[in-house]
């Protein structure tokens, strides 16, 4: 089952223009080469999906055409068009915000593409990580 959200998150990454890669690194979105990474150290596929549509809800966040009104200070650094300060509350604050984003966003895209998903399961995953980025912030 996994495997095969797997596959539909990748076919829909492919039509938008983006490699889906799952390795044995971080996950992440690398908006320069349009590539979507997904861990392959996280053991559990169901946490493999969930966080691959984080990593697509940034995406989706980066090429929205509100994120730069949502996100100012996140658009800077992203887009390099300014030096940003991460020590700044604004910059933290922007980055959970963001973080969030990406996490509600990946809910959407599943809901769009027929995933079923336990949403309070995703939910407690989601906080997990965006709980990182506060204890980060403080």
């Amino acid at each position: 089952m996994y495997k095969t959200y797997i596959e539909m998150i990748t076919q829909w990454a492919a039509a938008k223009g983006y490699k889906v890669i799952g390795k044995r690194e971080i996950d992440a979105y690398y908006e320069d080469e349009k590539e979507i990474v997904y861990s392959l150290w996280t053991k559990n596929p169901k946490n493999q999906v969930y966080s691959l549509l984080h990593e697509c809800g940034h995406a989706l966040a980066y090429e929205s055409k509100g994120y730069q009104n949502r996100f100012p200070t996140m658009a800077k650094q992203r887009f390099k068009t300014a030096k940003v300060n991460p020590r700044t509350n604004t910059f933290k604050v922007e980055s959970i915000l963001e973080e969030y984003d990406a996490w509600a966003r990946g809910l959407k895209l599943a809901e769009r593409l027929g995933i079923e998903l336990d949403k309070e399961d995703y939910g407690k995953y989601a906080s997990r990580w965006v709980m990182s980025y506060v204890r980060k912030a403080a």
